[in-house]
């Protein structure tokens, strides 16, 4: 199974790959889990998530690698994981790339390549895609909306080329200001 999705965060890129990159918050985002334990910061994390299918219920022990990354730009990441029961695995290669498009936004892709085995396997394939996706679409709204929030109490860091321009205006005003002060004195 493959999935793919393109979204956007309101936040600027450095921003947004340290959030992507904290295994608490994206946990906190991912519909069903229950915790995430961090086992080799920037590398290795674990994961408890419960997944209910139709009828089937389904606890996982997810374990998530980094393979690659290049800050703040592109990661790699292998994720495998069982069900409690044993009677369902899943692994998946997912890849995530950051493209800044403005100063304070960022387009995020995000892919996988799964495969699943077991019961959970045995659901038609486009019924799977259909779940997939669900939990995806819930995942993303999650993931921005809570950025929206971090983004909404951080504080307003201006650029330098930002900085410069509104120097350079304020600079032209108050010259202005100052002459037309000295000349009404």
């Amino acid at each position: 199974m493959y999935i793919e999705r393109t979204f956007i965060l309101d936040a600027p890129i450095q921003r947004a790959w340290a959030f992507l990159h904290e295994p608490h918050e994206v946990g906190g985002c991912l519909p069903g889990c229950h915790s995430v334990e961090v086992v080799e910061p920037d590398k290795r994390y674990t994961a408890s998530v419960g997944v209910k299918f139709g009828p089937v219920k389904l606890g996982f022990d997810v374990q998530v690698e980094t393979d690659e990354e290049r800050p703040p730009e592109y990661a790699a990441y292998t994720m495998r994981g069982a069900d409690k029961d044993g009677g369902s695995k899943v692994s998946a290669k997912c890849t995530l790339t950051l493209r800044a498009l403005e100063s304070r936004r960022t387009e995020v892709t995000y892919t996988s390549s799964a495969q699943i085995v077991g019961k959970l396997g045995k659901f038609a394939g486009g019924v799977m895609q259909k779940f997939a996706d669900n939990i995806n679409d819930q995942f993303i709204a999650a993931l921005t909306k809570r950025v929206a929030e971090l983004e909404s109490s951080a504080p307003v860091v201006i650029e330098e080329k930002e900085q410069a321009n509104l120097f350079g205006r304020l600079k032209a005003v108050l010259g202005k200001w100052w002459g037309h002060f000295r000349w009404q004195a």
